[in-house]
């Protein structure tokens, strides 16, 4: 490249400092190249700077960063990543802080089951075969539904008679005793021996057997399908079981 080291046409010598007469001194040395497309390329690069240039000052302007000074050079400052940086935590966290709320606010509430009561199932009769005055067995399930007295000594004919009238058809009334009971004339009841007093001791052995005199019958009411429905302890008269009694199938 060539430069321009003489005067401006007027015979005067150039300038100690290397610049041009009549041109502002910063200008500095004025070099003008030998080959004129090293100006493209200089024109390109100095387009490219301004550009960088602009698009550091706008995105300071939107970011509230004051101007950049001469010499800051290409490299952007390190509160700007910080800013970035802070701006998404802080971001994060009120999402995380509304999602909270928003869960407080409505609480999930877990649907209870109720507790389911527990009942308690009828005791089931005993499989007991006992016999009647001729020796002949008699399987007391094959009798069902029955209500069984347990008379313990006790005649009670008249408790006899008024089981019989109430009962259903389709319910067997049983006399039970040691031996097995003579029973008043005309009615239909099975008379059966049990000589251990199996049936009084399964039925009749609560903490009031001991406090019941000798003598007092006891009904055990059993349906078709087995199950003990009601047990009156001194149940002499019909009346303290007629409304089982009535309702037993």
């Amino acid at each position: 490249m060539g430069s321009i080291r003489g005067g401006n046409g007027d015979g005067r010598p150039p300038s100690d400092d290397g610049g041009l007469p009549d041109f502002p001194p910063e200008w500095g040395v004025v070099v003008i190249p030998d080959d004129l497309t090293e100006l493209d390329r200089e024109t390109a690069a100095l387009q490219r700077e301004r550009r960088r240039s602009a698009r550091r000052t706008k995105w300071r302007r939107r970011l509230g960063l004051p101007s950049a000074k001469p010499g800051d050079g290409d490299n952007p400052p390190v509160g700007i990543p910080l800013l970035i940086m802070s701006i998404a935590i802080i971001a994060a966290l009120t999402s995380l802080f509304a999602i909270t709320l928003t869960n407080r606010g409505n609480p999930t509430t877990t649907p209870t089951t109720p507790p389911v009561q527990a009942t308690t199932a009828p005791p089931q009769m005993i499989d007991l075969a006992l016999t009647d005055a001729t020796g002949k067995r008699v399987q007391l399930r094959e009798t069902l539904p029955a209500v069984i007295l347990l008379l313990d000594g006790c005649a009670c004919d008249q408790l006899i008679r008024d089981t019989v009238a109430l009962a259903p058809p389709s319910v067997t009334v049983i006399a039970v005793d040691k031996t097995a009971p003579i029973l008043p004339a005309g009615v239909a009841v099975t008379a059966l021996a049990d000589p251990e007093q199996a049936l009084m001791a399964t039925y009749n052995d609560g903490p009031d057997r001991a406090a019941q005199p000798a003598g007092e019958p006891t009904a055990v009411l059993v349906d078709s399908e087995g199950a003990v429905t009601k047990i009156v302890s001194s149940s002499k008269s019909v009346n303290t079981f007629s409304a089982a009694l009535t309702g037993l199938r």
